[in-house]
């Protein structure tokens, strides 16, 4: 008798997660946005320099090409810039290989050596950003980015980028993000990831209260960046951006605007990211949960959003318990109530499949306005693939949990293909 109400427990668990995942993608989708409502036609304020931070680990095999095409990027901005490249330790080349830009003014490069180096990109960020405070700019009239050494934003997002911070008072501005490497079936997926549910994340965000940093193309003042500064958590964006709101800094976010990013080609890379980006979560709910739940500077829709997403790590791992035991069941009907059973499996896959495929229609209509970013059969393959993308994750949270539990808080690179072959930006700036 205990173990059937075991069973009917993890059951009903597995109805209200799952119900409730559909009803929030459902309240993502089709809510009207207005995201845009920070960003004022006539001009909030003045920037006489900005700085990007390039941190590199053991990236001789395309550092100098990113810092060419930057290095050209730049140069046409109406802000002048600057690049500041941290060889953090690298024992592959990287160091040989920035010694020819040793005679450029407008890039300069920090070596961090062993064994201060490989701390984590956050620590690795902090030594830029000394140099920076350094050049005696005003912090109000000064951006400091962040972009990661595979990034190759084009001209036309980099001056939406400084235009945003001219047309509003925002103190951080993050890009979305776009997989230029889309070749295979966990690329398209990682592609789907960050062009629409982390997209639609991030829209909610902003008109709640503040987007928050996310990796690669996140910008802010360099009053911000001087006030809050990097810690050591294996999510250095999101503790960045939890320690900025407990200060009262406020982040917006260009969902129309895409810095490109290399996607993970193999599974075992694609883990090994997750689990420190998962175990990061968990580190930032542990340290900050409790402040940022009592916190009065921040609205309470974005304090709970903020609160949820830290703690869903924990949340599916008993999610996917009780999915599996639903699933189990489900066969063991099936030799019972074959037709109800079916019934129901069929239901469950189609609610899903439409989720899924209304939040790729919509959010191309209502957010990326000119076109859709990818093909029909890519739609299609997304639609259906998310189902099993899901489960291809589940081992993360345990992972996770595993070297919480273990305090195994190295920090690894994560590994990319050294050539890709790039999507088109489809970004109206």
């Amino acid at each position: 008798m205990a173990s059937l109400l075991v069973i009917w427990g993890f059951l009903l668990i597995s109805l209200v997660s799952t119900s409730g995942f559909g009803i929030w993608n459902v309240f993502a989708i089709f809510r009207r946005k207005n995201y845009q409502a920070a960003y004022k036609p006539n001009i909030q304020r003045h920037f006489n320099h900005m700085y990007i931070l390039i941190p590199a680990l053991n990236e001789a095999g395309q550092i100098v090409n990113t810092i060419n095409l930057m290095h050209r990027v730049v140069h046409h901005l109406p802000i002048t810039t600057s690049l500041v490249i941290i060889n953090d330790g690298s024992d592959d080349g990287t160091g040989e290989k920035l010694k020819q830009f040793s005679g450029d003014p407008f890039i300069h490069v920090i070596t961090r050596e062993l064994p201060n180096a490989r701390q984590g990109k956050g620590l690795a960020l902090n030594a830029g950003l000394r140099w920076i405070e350094s050049q005696s700019h005003h912090p109000k009239n000064t951006i400091v980015g962040v972009i990661d050494s595979d990034a190759k934003p084009t001209r036309q997002v980099m001056e939406r980028i400084c235009q945003a911070f001219i047309h509003s008072n925002y103190d951080l501005i993050q890009t979305a993000i776009a997989i230029n490497n889309v070749t295979n079936f966990l690329t398209l997926m990682q592609a789907f990831e960050f062009d629409y549910p982390n997209l639609l994340q991030q829209v909610i965000r902003t008109e709640w209260g503040s987007a928050i940093a996310s990796g690669n193309g996140q910008f802010m003042t360099l009053q911000m960046a001087a006030d809050v500064k990097w810690h050591n958590a294996l999510l250095d964006d999101l503790e960045f951006s939890i320690n900025g709101l407990l200060k009262g800094y406020r982040g917006g976010f260009l969902a129309d605007t895409f810095m490109p990013q290399e996607g993970v080609l193999t599974y075992r890379p694609l883990v090994k990211q997750r689990v420190r980006w998962c175990q990061g979560g968990m580190q930032c709910l542990f340290k900050y949960g409790k402040t940022l739940f009592f916190s009065k500077r921040i609205p309470s829709k974005l304090k709970t959003e903020i609160l949820i997403f830290m703690g869903l790590p924990f949340l599916s791992i008993i999610f996917s318990i009780s999915s599996i035991i639903s699933f189990g069941v489900l066969i063991a009907h099936l030799f019972i109530w074959p037709a109800s059973s079916i019934l129901i499996g069929t239901t469950i896959f189609l609610i899903s499949t439409f989720i899924t495929a209304a939040m790729i229609a919509m959010t191309d209509h209502s957010l990326h306005h000119t076109k859709c970013l990818f093909s029909v059969k890519q739609a299609g393959l997304m639609t259906v693939g998310n189902l099993i993308y899901i489960w291809q994750l589940v081992p993360v949270a345990y992972i996770a949990l595993i070297h919480l539990m273990t305090n195994q808080t190295t920090w690894a690179k994560t590994a990319h293909a050294m050539q890709s072959e790039q999507r088109p930006n489809n970004s109206q700036s």
